[in-house]
């Protein structure tokens, strides 16, 4: 009889565990859909931006590197809301800026990287999903990236 509830207790914590398992793939799955439909509105904010402008932000800056939410980086996260702003997804001032969810505030937070005047690259660190890791050393920063928006092509690294 002891060795029937002790079977019982250990499929019950096999199971509990299992579901636990399942239920954070779940959370980081749906973390890494949000990261993707976040730089998909960057990415929308920034082509309004080379529209409207005839670059991209920093207006003054010929190539660019870094995290949006940084403060240090506040005047060129403006320019960028600006044209977020004019979606219908942000017209709404309490719609926050596009963060992530996991890591925000972090180093591994959405990386912004214009190439050129007219050209830039997103990146997000997903958590599901992992694919080829690419290490953008090139901004100071050694974090790996596993998913890019490019202004030409939306690609998994």
């Amino acid at each position: 009889m002891r060795s029937i509830l002790v079977s019982v207790a250990l499929a019950g914590v096999f199971l509990l565990v299992l579901g636990l398992w399942g239920f954070s793939l779940q959370a980081r799955q749906a973390r890494d859909i949000t990261r993707k439909l976040d730089l998909e509105d960057l990415e929308t904010a920034l082509r309004r931006s080379l529209a409207v402008t005839g670059t991209l932000p920093p207006v003054h800056a010929p190539w660019w590197c870094g995290t949006l939410t940084a403060p240090e980086h506040r005047a060129i996260r403006t320019e960028v809301e600006r044209f977020l702003r004019e979606t219908a997804k942000y017209a709404k001032p309490e719609k926050p800026f596009p963060t992530d969810a996991r890591f925000g505030g972090s180093p591994k937070e959405y990386l912004y990287v214009k190439t050129s005047p007219v050209s830039f690259e997103l990146f997000a660190e997903l958590e599901a999903e992992r694919t080829n890791r690419f290490l953008l050393s090139d901004c100071g920063t050694d974090i790996a990236y596993d998913y890019a928006v490019r202004s030409l092509v939306r690609t998994p690294l």
